[in-house]
């Protein structure tokens, strides 16, 4: 089922939240809203379900503009963060649930709601309640019954945020396996980079109500159009420089960090004068500062963390800014606090990003 948003609106009380948002996301995919909490992909999903009433806009679910239909009309599976579930009813009752609603023969459900059991590894489960599952077991049932249904459009609000480190891997592992066999549509807001990273085919930045970026994982990842998305996807350097001359999209540039020139690339139009530059920690290398090659940015070692396979710095400029740097391979550990060295940028990699 393809989703087409168009010029979206969304108020509460006196303030819009959404303003003239649009977005298209292709059937079959896996789409994944990312922002920080208050950025509007949770209103933005609430939206989509039929629990937020949409203001102006369109919402197309394939040729049907369902923006103000109510939600039991537009055959949508949710899974929510406290996973919903009713507490006095069985693992199976809970599944059914929405078949039941929909008045589906008991003979089918029996069926139906085995094979949804099956599929996300709960089968000998169906008669306990929620209270004798595991977080991860509960999330599984959310899902089932979710799925169940066969839905047009699959929605997923945080639903692994209450989940510890290990389950969240296996639990994201069955969603994106079943996602990619089911070829559901789907929805999933997150704050967590690594989730959207991990899950998606595209991704959708959000900020302040907004789309700041939409692109596929490596293009949100490699190619950040603003300081606020390479910051928030992977937690890159933005830092201040400044360019002599105006710089057109997609060309090398040089901008000026502590006082030397430095190479990098612009993939949009940067004016003259005060710019970001965007780099990754694990793309500047480090080397001793006596003997550094041409071009290389003086800096002093502030902190260090030896963390096994690599050692992370910070290091601060001359300037006093600062830059996250990730040393992999042999002798990652070999500098200390205090000490000068050289920072190394691949000009392929360092974006310049108007300020």
């Amino acid at each position: 089922m393809k989703i087409a948003i168009e010029e979206l609106g969304i108020r509460y009380d006196s303030k819009r939240v959404i303003d003239g948002l649009s977005l298209t996301i292709e059937p079959g995919t896996l789409f994944t809203l990312l922002g920080p909490s208050g950025c509007g992909k949770t209103t933005l999903l609430r939206a989509i379900a039929g629990f937020v009433p949409v203001e102006s806009g369109r919402l197309l679910f394939g040729a049907n503009d369902v923006a103000h239909l109510p939600a039991h009309r537009r055959n949508i599976g949710m899974v929510f963060q406290d996973y919903a579930l009713f507490p006095d009813k069985t693992v199976f009752d809970n599944v059914a649930y929405g078949l039941r609603a929909r008045q589906v023969v008991e003979s089918a459900i029996t069926t139906r709601v085995g094979e949804a059991l099956e599929r996300v590894g709960l089968v000998g489960l169906d008669a306990r309640r929620p209270a004798a599952l595991s977080g991860g077991q509960r999330q599984r049932v959310a899902l089932a019954r979710a799925l169940v249904i066969k839905p047009d459009v699959l929605l997923m609000d945080e639903p692994l945020s209450n989940l510890d480190a290990k389950l969240r891997h296996q639990v994201r592992a069955t969603i994106v396996e079943l996602q990619r066999e089911a070829r559901i549509t789907t929805i999933f807001v997150t704050h967590d980079q690594d989730e959207a990273l991990a899950m998606s085919d595209h991704i959708g930045v959000m900020n302040a109500g907004r789309l700041e970026q939409v692109g596929t994982p490596a293009e949100i990842y490699r190619a950040p159009r603003t300081g606020y998305v390479a910051d928030f996807i992977g937690a890159a350097n933005v830092v201040d420089v400044s360019l002599a001359t105006p710089a057109v999209a997609n060309t090398a540039v040089t901008a000026e960090l502590g006082g030397r020139p430095l190479a990098g690339h612009a993939p949009q139009p940067v004016p003259a004068g005060a710019a970001k530059l965007v780099a990754r920690p694990e793309d500047i290398g480090v080397s001793p500062a006596v003997g550094a090659a041409p071009g290389a940015i003086t800096a002093r070692v502030r902190q260090r963390q030896y963390l096994g396979s690599k050692t992370s710095y910070v290091m601060t400029l001359v300037g006093g800014q600062k830059l996250a740097v990730d040393c992999w391979g042999t002798g990652h550990d070999s500098y200390a606090v205090d000490d000068e060295v050289a920072l190394s940028f691949d000009p392929a990699k360092t974006l310049v990003l108007a300020s």
